[in-house]
């Protein structure tokens, strides 16, 4: 391949996904409906920065960004300064909420949606904060659309219409002050300002099922290696959202305690053990025994570790779905 032409930054969408094993950023460009992605870029994490989807380190964190955006950079021939960021941590809340406002003659615009869409989720706020006990402060981390009405008649987005009344019911998203502060101050120390943020499930819902499909119930599970991220979708929006702190890491433990070895040779032995041509795995434990073991048998070692994963996520997804969807995405 040629050196890529160089891009003016302001035509750019420069994302990052700040997982728990590994950092990758995406640059795409918007064109029509859709959007083209020019660059992606990755590195993981050489210490245990993260844990469960939340920062840690701020400091180690934010060298594997510096990283990633370096590379990113080279790649394209530009400089990148704003960013847009996915959350994720152990403490997630999601609230219901409705709100509903007097509309004027002219049809509705993008500020009145903003404002009946706002007022909603300051509403959810407030009530998340009413039933909290704890004295923790929560930030908002992203909120679905469930339903638009207008004068009591539902519609997909009520831009253009005209009525009288309008009302908009959202599920919204929050985590903890502290989570979303440590990923401002990782970006900060990067030098990039971030443009938004959003929840991970919300992201990864967005990316992966389309909006005819979400007239199904369908469960969509990202299982990373922190945390396992859970969205619900069903009549046409998006019902649910949760997340289980239950996610690969605890595969990766299973193995270094089977195994007496380190996480970083658990890992390897684990991504090692899905290729079916790998039968044997050599591997050196923590007093230097240099050994092996045959994948049907370290494979059956993990399936405890495997099976609680599974049953964490299906409880989950039982409890915020009510019920089994119709199919589940991985």
């Amino acid at each position: 391949m040629g050196k890529p032409q160089k891009m003016e930054n302001q035509q750019l969408i420069f994302a990052l996904d700040i997982g728990t094993r590994s950092v990758i950023g995406v640059v795409c460009a918007q064109r029509d409906d859709g959007f083209e992605v020019l660059c992606v870029e990755s590195a993981e994490h050489t210490e245990r920065a993260m844990i469960d989807g939340q920062i840690e380190d701020i400091e180690k964190t934010a060298r594997v960004v510096r990283e990633v955006r370096a590379a990113v950079e080279q790649s394209l021939g530009t400089q990148l300064h704003d960013v847009h960021v996915a959350a994720a941590g152990r403490i997630l809340h999601t609230q219901r909420a409705e709100y509903e406002m007097e509309m004027g003659d002219l049809p509705v615009n993008r500020r009145q949606l903003f404002t009946l869409e706002s007022r909603a989720v300051q509403k959810a706020y407030e009530e998340l904060m009413h039933r909290q006990s704890d004295g923790l402060a929560f930030c908002c981390a992203g909120y679905s659309v469930t339903q638009y009405t207008l004068d009591g008649y539902s519609f997909s987005t009520l831009m253009g219409h005209r009525g009288k009344k309008a009302k908009v019911e959202i599920i919204a998203t929050f985590l903890p002050d502290e989570v979303i502060e440590s990923l401002y101050t990782t970006m900060e120390s990067t030098g990039l300002t971030v443009a938004s943020v959003t929840l991970e499930p919300i992201a990864a819902m967005n990316a992966v099922i389309p909006q005819e499909l979400r007239l199904l119930n369908i469960a969509l599970v990202d299982i990373g290696a922190g945390t396992s991220d859970i969205a619900i979708s069903n009549k046409g929006s998006v019902v649910a959202y949760t997340m289980s702190t239950v996610a690969g890491d605890e595969i990766t433990e299973q193995v270094m305690r089977e195994f007496l070895v380190d996480f970083g040779t658990a890992e390897r032995l684990k991504r090692e053990a899905g290729r079916e041509e790998a039968e044997q795995l050599e591997y050196t434990d923590i007093l230097g025994n240099s050994l092996s073991v045959e994948r049907a048998v370290f494979l059956e070692k993990l399936r405890p570790a495997v099976s609680a994963l599974a049953d964490s996520i299906v409880q989950k997804i039982l409890e915020a779905n009510g019920g089994p969807p119709l199919a589940t995405f991985l």
